[in-house]
């Protein structure tokens, strides 16, 4: 229960991206959300091991909002004041970064989760502070707002304080949320649904995977592990392509292509599933790499295609997208855990292959007039 909450509490953080992306568009201080983030994640990561109860749960909020200040101001930071035919190019090279960075934390923790823990969460504290001395270092200076930006829409209930307002994101009623997702134009918001409705059970299958490896095919529990890190490893030679296909093709039909890989594998885990032979658990775990070999399909699309929705605004896009993801990891986690624990493994898998095709089925349906280089 404990690291359930724990968890819950990093993930839904995350819903604060929106005003935080809102912020260092009006002011221009990317870098500043970017410094700033890393501090905080830094001084909670760092703290996390000494800690216990419902301050670890605190730490974790904290490390949370950190991540995601970091992670939204770095999209931005990426192409600002880049050519915009740099920018497919720029955001497969960031998240190439990110994915590195995973694959050194996950042989790191490997190393020093059982012996050396708290050494482990130290090395990420060190880290996130070596990350923000050099974002503060070389990440371009204060922006002013581009002349073309539209103006933020006016908060839907009550007033803004300061410079940040915490209504615009949080709707007193149903009909002011839709409103304002009305306000957001059709192609960004057709790209937070998309995602939220493929992406929702993606992040059940991998929270609930080395689960099901070890109750359900009596996997080592180190099995699952190693294939993430392996897939996750050969992803970083993947980006190379998901950028040029986002070059030529746009970042939404990356996407899609991205689901569609993950369409054929989760139904692929749906027909082996039924089946209790160690084989069939080592080509789940083999159709488990492959789904990390995939993700830059789905990373750089979507990235793409919601910095290129509203350019004049990219933080406050970013940040919506990075807030769905919570909420969809959120959902997903929760969801997941509860259909394994009543159906199995072949029912969690068979919803997710359902969410991913209904998807990849909005977006043929909205696909407009979409020409190459679109969102």
């Amino acid at each position: 229960t404990s690291s359930g909450l724990t968890y819950a509490a990093f993930a839904l953080s995350g819903l604060a991206a929106p005003m935080f992306g809102t912020w260092a568009d009006r002011t221009g201080r990317h870098r500043d959300l970017l410094t700033l983030g890393c501090l905080l994640a830094a001084v909670c990561l760092g703290l996390f091991f000494f800690a216990s109860g419902g301050v670890r749960i605190l730490l974790a909020a904290g490390a949370g909002l950190g991540a995601m200040a970091a992670t939204t101001a770095g999209n931005v930071l990426a192409i600002q004041g880049q050519p915009e035919d740099a920018w497919d190019d720029r955001v497969a090279r960031l998240q190439r970064f990110i994915s590195a960075g995973q694959v050194i934390g996950l042989v790191v923790a490997g190393v020093l989760a059982r012996t050396h823990l708290a050494a482990g969460f130290l090395f990420g504290a060190a880290a996130l502070l070596g990350g923000a001395g050099l974002g503060a270092r070389s990440a371009p200076g204060r922006q002013a707002r581009a002349p073309h930006a539209k103006a933020a829409p006016r908060p839907l209930t009550g007033g803004e304080a300061g410079v940040v307002s915490t209504t615009r994101h949080h709707h007193a009623n149903v009909r002011e949320l839709v409103a304002h997702l009305r306000s957001l134009g059709p192609t960004l918001r057709h790209l937070l649904v998309l995602w939220l409705v493929g992406y929702t059970f993606m992040s059940g299958i991998a929270v609930m995977f080395p689960v099901v490896m070890t109750r359900q095919f009596h996997m080592d529990p180190t099995l699952p592990s190693a294939a993430y890190a392996i897939g996750v490893g050969l992803s970083l030679f993947a980006y190379h392509s998901a950028s040029g296909l986002a070059h030529r093709k746009g970042g939404a039909w990356t996407m899609v292509a991205g689901f569609g890989a993950r369409l054929v594998l989760f139904a692929a885990m749906t027909a082996l599933g039924l089946l209790r032979a160690d084989w069939a658990g080592l080509v789940i775990l083999s159709a488990f790499v492959l789904m990390q070999v995939s993700w830059p399909l789905l990373s750089v699309g979507a990235n793409v295609s919601v910095v290129r929705s509203n350019p004049g605004a990219r933080g406050e896009s970013i940040g919506l997208f990075n807030a769905s993801t919570s909420l969809a990891s959120s959902i997903g986690s929760a969801l997941g855990g509860v259909i394994f624990g009543l159906y199995g493994f072949s029912t969690l898998s068979g919803v997710a292959a359902g969410a991913v095709a209904a998807a990849i089925g909005l977006a043929v349906v909205w696909r407009g007039g979409q020409r190459p280089n679109a969102a």
